[in-house]
């Protein structure tokens, strides 16, 4: 099968991996001009480590994993209030748990495909018509998805915003008041920061808040204490990573030989989490299914959709319930989220919150 896969993403890279060791003709088209940055830190495991496992990339995920000793939790002005143990944090997992940058996973699933398919960067899509060339089209290409608007229609259709915005960007020196190596957590009412360490010195920022203090950055955290002054007065604007929070909900994640993997068509939310892990799990089982119904494209789709489908629409009710505990609005809010925090600590209550983050 001759496949063009629209998107170099975790989505688009985890499907050229798999369709590949399936014997399939695939091309990769990226727009941006190479791979990208860093990007922020995930928590990588669900159905996305059972993805990697079969798909023979665990020992690779373990290569970039970057365990932190601890996640600590200050408050506004910088305070620490409690920590938890990050391997206390694991253990809700089974130890079937990563962390690293959104990029290294890009770069190491690149490293699987690129000597066996072209990817052609600074690319994508301008149009969309039945031919012969390719057997399949696939828009993995993001939340703003160029092949969702060519084959199904444009993004306000299909986008429903949470109320919040994001943004993230690495530095390559922290700021001389922060001290040791752990993933430290900011909350303030509407507004969450997460700081940590990664390699080379540098250090990673995380910020999410509500919609209601306006899109700027700095103006959205203007006020509060500790580093996050210095953080905002060193951020390079064009090296920012910002977005609205949303989700992506589709009648259907097909169309003729057109079809959409990843936040192109699943997007829960970094409320929701486990996007990166959904997005190689959605590869997988579309590979999958493409492998069991040679010459039978239409039933292979509508498979895969059957089969995703009904774990990331329980994704997307959670993230939406969990969004207003994720930034939480009032000092109560916070009070009640560090005890949701503490409790990572507690072998009773395992179960209650490994329930809350599965699909």
């Amino acid at each position: 099968m001759r496949v063009l896969i629209c998107g170099a993403g975790i989505a688009g890279l985890s499907l050229a991996h798999c369709l590949l060791r399936g014997g399939h003709a695939v091309t990769l088209l990226e727009k941006s001009p190479a791979l990208r940055g860093e990007g922020y830190m995930i928590d990588f495991f669900g159905p996305g480590y059972d993805a990697a496992q079969a798909m023979g990339l665990l020992d690779g995920l373990a290569r970039i994993h970057d365990p932190i000793p601890r996640l600590v939790f200050v408050d506004a002005g910088g305070r620490e209030k409690f920590s938890v143990s990050y391997a206390d944090f694991r253990r809700l997992f089974h130890g079937r748990h990563f962390n690293f940058l959104r990029g290294d996973l890009e770069r190491l699933l690149y490293e699987q495909v690129k000597e066996r398919a072209p990817v052609r960067f600074g690319t994508t899509i301008e149009s969309l018509r039945e031919a012969e060339r390719y057997d399949l089209v696939v828009g993995a290409d993001g939340v703003h998805s160029r092949v969702r608007a060519l084959a199904f229609g444009e993004e306000q259709r299909f986008s429903r915003p949470l109320g919040y915005y994001t943004a993230a960007f690495i530095l390559e020196r922290p700021p001389g008041a922060l001290r040791g190596d752990a993933l430290y957590t900011m909350s303030a009412p509407g507004r969450q920061a997460g700081i940590y360490p990664i390699r080379g010195g540098r250090l990673a920022t995380f910020f999410v808040w509500e919609a209601a203090h306006g899109r700027d950055l700095r103006r959205a955290y203007a006020g509060l204490g500790w580093v996050v002054p210095e953080l905002l007065e060193r951020l390079d604007p064009a090296a920012l990573y910002f977005d609205e929070v949303t989700q992506i909900e589709m009648p259907r994640w097909s169309a003729g030989r057109t079809v959409l993997v990843g936040d192109a068509c699943q997007c829960v939310s970094l409320a929701a989490g486990q996007g990166a892990s959904l997005a190689m799990a959605g590869a997988f089982v579309l590979a999958q299914e493409l492998e069991r119904a040679p010459g039978d494209l239409a039933a292979a789709l509508a498979r895969y959709e059957a089969r995703l489908r009904p774990a990331v629409e329980r994704k997307q009710r959670a993230g939406r319930r969990i969004a207003r505990w994720f930034v939480p609005h009032s000092r109560m809010r916070i009070v009640l989220n560090d005890l949701a925090a503490r409790m990572a600590g507690w072998p009773l209550a395992w179960r209650l919150v490994r329930r809350a983050l599965a699909p």
